[in-house]
């Protein structure tokens, strides 16, 4: 595929940055998003979330419930998130302006920052794994062989983000194809090595109700944390595209191939006994052989780039959105120096499934509530909104009362908060899940739902159906 908008042309570096794009430049179709959705996601990084779902102590039959709920209900909101950018022009952090006023959407935007640089972080270090995993196979081992992985996947993931949307939604389309042959070919190696019985039978005296809340939490967390990059890849699209086929795209390619590969994930794990440890890359040789090993390898390089390339291209929007004086490509060198510092922590002093572990946990306490207020809001106006105005500091409908708009950031902290009192995760356990009712957590679902109503509530009497209110904080 092949654009003939020149300031999106795939080969060609990207000329918008978080500016409106104009409608002279709106195209593309609604199946773009379920190949990029499929790209970003087919990856060993999701199948390892399916392992640490089953790490909890839930059954199989448990595992693969919590897997297609939790995917239901998070790919539902990236899906919902996405219908935004063809009203807007612009990304999803941009649009935070809208729910929280220009001063206040500083906070989310923040973390959206933080947020992505941590998946950039957190995906390219299975990719580091499996390039020096290749390397060692070629006999190169030792300190150099890490830091050279280190150095080619990075700069693979910077070019590419540099380089911007049109190319990134090629590039996603195309691979995904090749990771969905190369991980079904893993699970034909997996599945001979793991009976019926056992996959039946494994953590039978384990699996509670509790133990599969928790479950249904970590599967929730990962689509959820795309929610805030969901309407960077739709901004194109022209605003009389439907929104109904905008979600469904979205939510559809993602739920494909989330629940592909964390199912893969579950019975990889039970193989090797019920945990692919801080290595999760070395597991592989346990089935795979050497003629297989190196392509499935490659691919785990390609996942990791290709879910990374969104996580880059994202925090580079999120930086210029922050008002800091810098343009798109200059926003990724810094994102580089930034991403270099913490992989080398990482991948030296830290434990990479209690990082990823903490990692996902973190992500359900604010993207929850932040998806869900903008969504709200975008039934609330009917997806009506001034681009004009976005774009504006100080001034303009967006301004509200001193910049902030408090229905949304008290609907934000209301459901952080919420979120945490009903968390009983290794990185947060509330008193109120630990010492009163004792099982399960509930945080993503606490969180959502007391931001979405919270919102609601405060928000309702300020706008008018179909039409902007000049509303004053």
């Amino acid at each position: 595929m092949s654009y003939t908008i020149k300031s999106d042309k795939v080969g060609a570096i990207e000329q918008h940055g978080i500016d409106p794009i104009p409608t002279t430049d709106r195209h593309g179709s609604p199946f773009e998003l379920f190949k990029l959705w499929v790209g970003a996601n087919v990856n060993y990084v999701v199948i390892v979330t399916g392992a640490f779902a089953l790490s909890v102590g839930v059954t199989f039959v448990q595992a693969v419930t919590a897997i297609l709920l939790g995917n239901l209900i998070g790919c539902l909101m990236v899906g919902l998130t996405s219908i935004q950018g063809p009203r807007t022009g612009t990304s999803g952090m941009m649009t935070s302006r809208v729910s929280f006023g220009q001063l206040g959407s500083m906070l989310p935007k923040i973390v959206n920052v933080v947020s992505a640089l941590s998946w950039f972080s957190i995906n390219s270090i299975v990719a580091t794994q499996a390039l020096n995993e290749l390397f060692n196979i070629a006999g190169y081992t030792g300190h150099s062989a890490v830091w050279v992985a280190l150095g080619i996947v990075l700069a693979a993931e910077i070019i590419v983000a540099v380089y911007g949307h049109a190319t990134i939604i090629a590039a996603e389309g195309l691979i995904a194809v090749v990771l969905a042959v190369l991980f079904l070919g893993l699970a034909y190696f997996v599945v001979p090595h793991v009976p019926m019985q056992q996959m039946l039978t494994f953590n039978s005296h384990q699996g509670t109700f509790s133990a599969w809340l928790v479950a249904l939490g970590i599967i929730v967390s990962y689509p959820i944390g795309w929610t805030n990059f969901a309407s960077d890849y739709s901004r194109y699209f022209p605003p009389t595209m439907s929104w109904q086929k905008i979600a469904l795209s979205a939510g559809l390619g993602q739920f494909v191939s989330l629940t592909l590969c964390e199912i893969i994930g579950v019975v990889f794990a039970i193989a090797v006994g019920g945990n692919l440890g801080n290595d999760p890359v070395s597991q592989l040789g346990h089935f795979l052989p050497t003629w297989f090993m190196v392509p499935l390898l490659i691919a785990v390089i390609f996942g990791g780039v290709a879910a990374n390339v969104p996580n880059g291209y994202t925090a580079s929007l999120g930086l210029l959105a922050l008002r800091l004086p810098m343009t798109r490509v200059v926003s990724l060198a810094v994102i580089a120096l930034f991403t270099v510092c913490v992989r080398v922590a990482v991948v030296y002093y830290g434990e990479f499934f209690d990082v990823y572990q903490n990692f996902l946990n973190y992500m359900v306490f604010w993207t929850g509530p932040w998806a869900a207020i903008v969504i709200v809001d975008y039934f609330m106006r009917d997806g009506n909104y001034s681009s004009v105005d976005m774009m504006k500091w100080g001034s303009g409908r967006y301004w509200y009362r001193n910049g902030i708009f408090w229905p949304g950031v008290t609907a934000f902290a209301a459901g952080i908060i919420m979120s945490l009192v009903f968390s009983n995760s290794e990185t947060y356990a509330s008193p109120l899940m630990t010492n009163v009712l004792g099982w399960g957590d509930l945080s993503f679902e606490a969180g959502i739902l007391s931001a979405a109503l919270v919102y609601w509530a405060l928000a309702k009497s300020k706008y008018k159906a179909g039409a902007f209110a000049e509303v004053r904080g």
